[in-house]
């Protein structure tokens, strides 16, 4: 009521200061010259009057339309002060949003998207470049049942106010966020906006599903070898001093499995250790000619002892790239080694090298039994082994092809498997040159 009163003595002192009293000289002119003309008879008293009161209310009239004129101006400018404030307010919102590491959205209580930052634009509405999708429905954009059914629930329940919950949206890549809802007032108080936080974490969820396959699958692993030399042991234990052959016979096996744990530990390690240092870039300039030389007279020997004819295509000189020594000797002997292991006797391996401008590759060729199309894809993966019982009899670990494909990927580097069926295989890597 107060505010009322308040407002009405302001626009009475308006009108006063900006409509009558500039008039006032005008106003008793006119009134003035009434009184003339009615003392010569011109004017009666009473049309001097009526006079005097149309002639003071058509200039009221007139400054009533200039008052409501400059009411109307004064609102229009004051709705667009509030607009520009609400503008400058978005933007500033926007730029804290775009500090933020994650994607984040906010909508109005219709679900309305109000703002959002760079992240949330890349991830969510980068395939609507061509649209405003300020106005745009959330619904319309990320298309998950328990978002909506959460958004229901703080809407329709004052008690909660904020929601943390997961969501798994499908796609290509099938991708999973984390997401935290919370209710929030902003350019007014009546109503509820909802702000939305999108942490993705798909590659975490990955990396922990690798783990606990790569504990369950290395458990398994190692749980056969222990085993065989665990019940080796106890029968050699007790029953060894009475029939010698036996005991030979045993002793080889124990021999075995205990190289085959020996293997598997040290391949574990190899994989762990080229996981850790993925991330550091080698910068040692290494000629690739000289590891070949120094790991070509173990190979051979390997060779021999399997029957397989190890020869190189290599012509005599220089090859260099940056890069980790011992990674890089790691790599090539694993690649050569299976070459050697799995072909047939009697067949060949080939170990190529050469560059170009600015590429070098290094080849690992064999002419043996070759591996299906449908195994070349998880070749890399830890564990997995085209044939199982081969692949235990020739001592492979199942981890090979992870250790290579890690150091390559440090690199920089790219792996290339081509193979066919009883034409044999070919492993290539291809560096930048330095």
């Amino acid at each position: 009521m107060t505010e009322n009163n308040d407002r009405k003595q302001f626009n009475l002192k308006l009108v006063l200061k900006e409509i009558i009293q500039p008039k006032i000289p005008t106003i008793a002119l006119v009134v003035f010259l009434n009184f003339i003309f009615f003392l010569f008879g011109v004017f009666t008293f009473y049309s001097a009057i009526f006079f005097i009161i149309i002639f003071i209310g058509f200039f009221l009239a007139l400054s009533n339309e200039k008052t409501n004129s400059l009411d109307t101006t004064q609102n229009n400018i004051n709705k667009r002060d509030k607009d520009e404030l609400i503008t400058d307010n978005i933007n500033q919102i926007k730029m804290i949003f775009d500090g933020f590491p994650e994607s984040v959205i906010l909508i109005d209580d219709k679900d309305n998207i109000i703002n959002s930052n760079d992240k949330a634009n890349k991830h969510f509405f980068s395939q609507l470049e061509d649209e405003n999708i300020l106005g745009m429905r959330i619904q319309n954009v990320i298309r998950s049942t328990l978002l909506f059914d959460t958004l229901e629930l703080l809407k329709n329940n004052e008690e909660v106010t904020i929601k943390e919950i997961e969501i798994i949206l499908p796609g290509e890549i099938e991708r999973t966020y984390d997401v935290f809802i919370s209710q929030v007032k902003l350019f007014s108080q009546d109503i509820n906006n909802y702000l939305l936080i999108l942490r993705e974490t798909t590659d975490l969820k990955k990396i922990m599903t690798l783990r606990s396959e790569f504990i369950a699958n290395a458990s398994h692993e190692l749980k056969t070898p222990i085993a065989v030399i665990k019940g080796i042991s106890e029968t050699l234990d007790k029953y060894g001093q009475d029939d010698k052959d036996s005991s030979k016979e045993f002793l080889k096996k124990l021999l075995s499995e205990s190289n085959r744990a020996q293997s598997l530990i040290e391949d574990l390690l190899s994989l762990n250790q080229a996981e850790m240092r993925q991330h550091i870039i080698p910068d040692k300039r290494i000629n690739l000619m000289s590891i070949i030389d120094n790991i070509y007279g173990g190979l051979d020997g390997l060779a021999k002892k399997n029957n397989i004819n190890l020869t190189r295509d290599i012509r005599k000189k220089n090859y260099y790239i940056l890069g980790d020594e011992d990674d890089i000797q790691r790599a090539f002997v694993n690649l050569i080694e299976n070459a050697i292991k799995y072909n047939t006797s009697g067949k060949e391996v080939i170990i190529h090298l050469s560059d170009n401008s600015d590429k070098v590759l290094f080849k690992v060729i064999d002419d043996g039994p070759g591996i299906s199309s449908i195994h070349i894809p998880r070749l890399t993966e830890r564990f997995y082994r085209v044939d199982l019982d081969s692949s235990i009899k020739k001592g492979g670990t199942g981890l090979g092809l992870s250790i290579v494909k890690n150091i390559i990927t440090r690199h920089k580097a790219q792996l290339d498997i081509d193979s066919e069926l009883d034409k044999g295989s070919s492993f290539s890597i291809i560096f930048n040159k330095a």
